[in-house]
């Protein structure tokens, strides 16, 4: 147990303030000196010992009767481990623009609104903990290796982030696997990471926003949000150097730069989402299923033409699923590919049928210009109903129930019969490729 006569000046200020909840602020007023950044040349006058601030937190202090207790400390040089494994806060803790000399240990403590907002800290252990009635604030905040643990942690507010610099190259620099965060995770207005940002099968009750941060972890994935569930997505960071992870991840709203190709390879199969922002056409989102580290996959192309379709967007969709099947033709082998490459040209894997008009459009104008400058040659001539070259050319070209023209003439010519067998195939090709592309489209809804 503490005594009130072992405490230094600066501990006594805490003590004293913390029943009535009033700041203690060892500041000096000079920017330079007050920096977090040199804390450790701080003195006697400006050092709290973390067991001081442990005390308190387990309620050591007396609590006048209508107060409310806080320890609110503001530019000290913690020194010491504070410990507060398995424990049970009694008051808010804000630790504010301190210099920690070792990383806090927190494992599975249950505090109540707690912050390190603009401190120094040598990594933060603090998995498993709850945060009741308030948000954990590491606003401006530098955390170096190994990082900042809180995974299985449990938040009632927010996870506050911005301006936040989390610093563990190589490595893990935010673990927050399986985090349940009652309002969201806010790491905009200049949050940066240095190694991996890991969330995977986190549950936010609004939103991870990372609006102009800055992640790095280079060779290796830079965020990871896989199996993450949030209303609200936003993934438009500054820089992003290493792979985005979003697999199987369900949101209501996914916002994405509108960079083209993204900034970073991102995995996004079985990525579920309700609307997707900044909308964009079809062409400008194609990028993202495209550029999955994982080769093709069908389920994000669906996802994306679900999504145009919802908005009575059909042309779009129909745009994302030819792309979906171009992108799975490099997947085949050499046959299906090259049948792939005719669906394609003839009627768009069944996206685009009027190319098979436009294709009998132009063969039928070929034929019949080439056919009236020839000499046709009656099989019977005394039955033979006229020759039209128009009429024969599409008797050539449509493959089933005859015009009555093909039968009855022929050319002897070897270019002209030529011609009328290769006009023949193409019919034949052509509707086939229809009924092939159609029957895709309809099987697909």
């Amino acid at each position: 147990m503490l005594s009130y006569a072992e405490l230094t000046p600066p501990e006594r200020l805490l003590w004293d303030a913390f029943a009535t909840g009033e700041r203690v602020d060892l500041r000096t007023g000079d920017p330079a000196s007050d920096d977090p950044a040199g804390g450790e040349r701080w003195g006697e006058d400006r050092s709290v010992r973390a067991e001081v601030v442990r005390a308190l937190v387990l309620g050591g202090a007396e609590v006048r009767p209508g107060e409310t207790p806080v320890v609110h400390l503001v530019g000290a040089r913690v020194t010491g481990r504070l410990k507060l494994v398995f424990a049970e806060a009694c008051c808010v803790l804000r630790l504010e623009r301190c210099w920690f000399e070792q990383r806090p240990q927190l494992y599975a403590a249950r505090l109540r609104a707690t912050g390190f907002a603009g401190s120094r800290l040598p990594g933060l252990g603090a998995s498993r903990i709850t945060v009741e009635g308030g948000n954990l604030d590491l606003m401006h905040t530098r955390i170096t290796a190994p990082g900042a643990t809180l995974y299985d942690a449990r938040l009632d507010g927010a996870l506050l982030l911005q301006d936040a610099h989390l610093s563990n190259p190589g490595g893990v620099a935010l673990d927050g696997a399986r985090m349940e965060v009652g309002s969201g995770i806010v790491g905009d207005n200049g949050f940066r990471a240095e190694g991996e940002v890991r969330l995977p099968e986190a549950r936010l009750g609004e939103a991870l926003i990372l609006t102009g941060a800055r992640l790095a972890s280079p060779g290796r994935a830079a965020l990871t949000c896989r199996n993450l569930r949030a209303r609200v997505l936003d993934l438009r960071a500054e820089q992003v150097t290493g792979t985005v992870d979003l697999r199987h991840a369900r949101v209501d709203v996914l916002h994405l730069p509108d960079a083209d190709p993204p900034k970073a390879p991102t995995h996004v199969d079985g990525l579920v989402y309700g609307a997707l922002e900044p909308h964009l056409p079809a062409a400008r989102r194609l990028t993202l299923p495209r550029h999955d580290p994982d080769g093709y996959r069908p389920q994000p192309y669906q996802q994306l033409a679900a999504t145009y379709q919802s908005l009575g967007h059909d042309h779009e969709a129909r745009a994302v699923r030819l792309a979906q099947q171009r992108h799975r033709r490099t997947t085949l082998r050499p046959a299906a590919r090259a049948w792939g490459h005719v669906l394609d040209a003839t009627v768009g894997y069944g996206y685009r049928p009027w190319l098979a008009g436009a294709w009998l459009a132009l063969l039928t104008l070929l034929g019949a210009a080439a056919f009236a400058a020839g000499e046709p040659t009656a099989a019977k001539p005394d039955e033979a109903a006229p020759f039209n070259p128009l009429v024969y050319t599409l008797d050539l070209l449509i493959p089933i129930a005859g015009l009555g023209l093909r039968n009855a003439w022929h050319f002897t010519t070897p270019p002209l019969q030529g011609l009328a067998y290769a006009l023949v195939a193409a019919g034949w090709l052509l509707t086939t490729a229809l009924v092939a592309g159609v029957t895709r489209v309809l099987n697909r809804g």
